[in-house]
């Protein structure tokens, strides 16, 4: 996970609403409802459940420290998709201790390096990095139907390949999607694609923006996709932080674009935490 800071956080809290609107009219799904469909549960069993469990965030100070608004904006996020949660007085260990002696059912924790959740009653643990990659590919293809079409067979671009990105060439595999990626670091995107014998490499970000209706940004580059190249079929999903379009890209884009700084991931962190518990 990017390390995120306060300015890019502080505001979660009370945009959830403008982000459920915002889904809505670029997928046809809610947060909720498009967390629960990259969790693969159906939404009327979620809801019936969720109320039944309590999460735990755990500030933790390791590396460059806490991140001021960061468990505020998780504990938001859990609320808002219907999941009980409190932020635990003491940080680190004793923080993990106090949920556990608490009883809460999940605990929420990031350093510098991976931000998990672990589900204290079957010692699951979901990495924010795939379930971010699960949660912007089901909106690419949630998306794609909502315009009466699908990923299947259709070539998508993925920009970036670090872990988010990685994981989401993966998921787009499984919906039978031809993935094409592109990285700067062209080592690195040539070890990937000779690993992953069905993925293609781009040469240039320009041309391959060029033949794909459905692009995955997953880099933290800033305008890398141009009011030019953001084309009226083209759809954009990005977990990127922060997001890579020009402001005339995202002008142009309207509702094609679907982009948040942390909310998705979290919550297909929570629902993937408690899915397999009545699975």
């Amino acid at each position: 996970m990017t390390r995120l800071y306060y300015d890019i956080v502080k505001d979660i809290p009370d945009s959830l609403r403008t982000l459920d609107e915002s889904l809505v009219k670029s997928t046809g799904l809610n947060l909720f409802e498009l967390a629960a469909r990259a969790a693969g549960v159906e939404t009327r069993i979620l809801s019936r459940e969720i109320g039944n469990y309590v999460a735990a965030v755990v500030p933790i100070t390791s590396g460059q420290g806490i991140i001021t608004g960061f468990s505020e904006a998780v504990n938001a996020i859990l609320w808002h998709i219907g999941i009980e949660s409190y932020i635990t007085r003491e940080p680190d260990v004793a923080g993990i201790g106090e949920a556990l002696t608490c009883g809460a059912d999940i605990f929420f924790a990031a350093d510098d390096h991976k931000f998990l959740a672990a589900n204290l009653n079957s010692s699951v643990v979901i990495d924010n990095s795939q379930a971010t990659a699960a949660g912007f590919v089901q909106a690419l293809a949630a998306a794609a139907e909502y315009r009466g079409a699908n990923l299947q067979g259709e070539p998508v671009l993925v920009i970036g390949l670090g872990p988010v990105g990685s994981h989401a060439v993966c998921e787009l595999e499984k919906l039978g999607a031809r993935v094409r990626v592109f990285d700067i670091d062209t080592e690195k995107m040539n070890r990937f694609t000779r690993l992953n014998k069905d993925v293609t490499p781009a040469s240039e970000i320009g041309a391959a923006l060029l033949e794909a209706n459905y692009v995955l940004d997953a880099t933290p580059a800033p305008d890398i996709i141009s009011e030019e190249q953001m084309r009226r079929e083209m759809v954009v999903s990005c977990p990127g932080v922060p997001h890579g379009l020009t402001d005339g890209a995202l002008a142009a884009a309207g509702t094609r674009f679907i982009h948040d700084n942390l909310p998705i991931g979290v919550a297909v962190m929570a629902l993937r935490s408690i899915s397999n518990m009545w699975d």
